[in-house]
C-alpha cells in the first residue's frame, strides 16, 4: 500500500542516511515495502545535501557517519527547513546519543540493533506528528 502527501498526490518520501550499506539498504527496503519513496545517502554531507534538493516527508539517519555526523547533519537540515517540515528518527548504537539528538531536533530515536517494523512505524509517527503541526498553523 503506497503512503500518498495528503496535499499532493504523491508518495511520501524517506530520506535515509547510513554509512553501513547494508543496514542502509535493509531500512530502505523495509521503507519501501511500507510505500515510500526512498532516496539514500552514504553520509553527512550527502544527506544536507539530498534534503535541500529532495524535500523528503520523513529522514532516518544514523548518528556515527563520516564527513559530517548525524547530530550536524541533522541541525543542518532542521536550519534549512525552519525546524519543521520532516519528521526525523535518529538510529545510534550509543543509547547515549539520545539527548544530544532530541537537543539536535529528532522527533525520535532507535537503537540498534532494531525492529525494522518498529522503525517503520516510528517514521510514519514522526511524518504524521509534522503533518498534524502544520495543519495546526
Amino acid at each position: 500500500m503506497a503512503i500518498e502527501s495528503p496535499t499532493e498526490k504523491r508518495l511520501l518520501r524517506a530520506l535515509v542516511a547510513e554509512d553501513d550499506p547494508g543496514i542502509r539498504r535493509l531500512i530502505a527496503g523495509m521503507l519501501e515495502l511500507d510505500g515510500w519513496e526512498v532516496r539514500q545517502a552514504s553520509d553527512g554531507d550527502e544527506a544536507v545535501e539530498m534534503a535541500a534538493e529532495w524535500l523528503p516527508d520523513a529522514l532516518v539517519i544514523d548518528v556515527m557517519m563520516p564527513n559530517k555526523d548525524g547530530i550536524t547533519a541533522l541541525r543542518e537540515i532542521r536550519e534549512q527547513s525552519g525546524g519543521g517540515g520532516v519528521g526525523v528518527v535518529v538510529v545510534s548504537a550509543k543509547a547515549s546519543a539520545e539527548a544530544e539528538a532530541m537537543d539536535a531536533g529528532s522527533d525520535d530515536f532507535v537503537s540498534k540493533p532494531f525492529d525494522p517494523d518498529d522503525l517503520s512505524a516510528r517514521a510514519r509517527a514522526a511524518h504524521r506528528w509534522h503533518q498534524q503541526a502544520a495543519a495546526r498553523g
